[in-house]
């Protein structure tokens, strides 16, 4: 399987849009306290948005295709470290995965593998010293996925229904 990984473009955007949809219905099914959900006009604000965030914050869209179709993507941006963070924290340039989603049907074939090392390489060359990566909770094979390449969990968000 010959797959291609390359940087977005602007005519890529209604790929990038179902690929966060199905990311995020995806997120939506296994919420267990369900509070989650994605409206109908989830898919193309949070692109925009995310392209904007993308552009200002150094980042770059990856994506992965085969035989010329979009199935999967990375997105990854540079965090920059404000002045109250230095307080506590050593001073660090970090990159930081907002976004990795592979088709269904081409899981478990080293496409995210594929898309993480390329970003990574990105974050290498652009001098990060770390790379951060949220991952939901529920979301047991995102957290192997990334625990398989050495990422480590660091921060811990709790929640409790009232």
């Amino acid at each position: 399987m010959k797959i291609q990984i390359r940087r977005y473009r602007n005519s890529d955007f209604e790929e990038l849009v179902r690929c966060v949809e199905e990311l995020q219905d995806f997120i939506v099914n296994i919420d267990s306290l369900k509070r989650c959900l994605r409206l109908p006009a989830y898919g193309k604000k949070y692109v925009s948005l995310l392209i904007k965030k993308v552009h200002r914050s150094s980042g770059i869209i990856l994506l992965a295709e085969y035989k010329q179709e979009v199935i999967g993507c990375v997105v990854g941006i540079i965090e920059k470290q404000t002045k109250d963070n230095l307080l506590e924290c050593v001073p660090t340039k970090a990159g930081r995965i907002l976004e990795l989603f592979v088709s269904p049907n081409y899981r478990s074939r080293g496409i995210g593998k594929l898309l993480i090392n390329k970003l990574e390489h990105y974050f290498n060359k652009s001098k990060c010293d770390v790379v951060r990566v949220k991952v939901f909770q529920p979301n047991k094979i995102a957290h192997n996925f990334y625990y398989k390449l050495n990422y480590h969990d660091r921060v811990i968000d709790m929640i409790k229904q009232a």
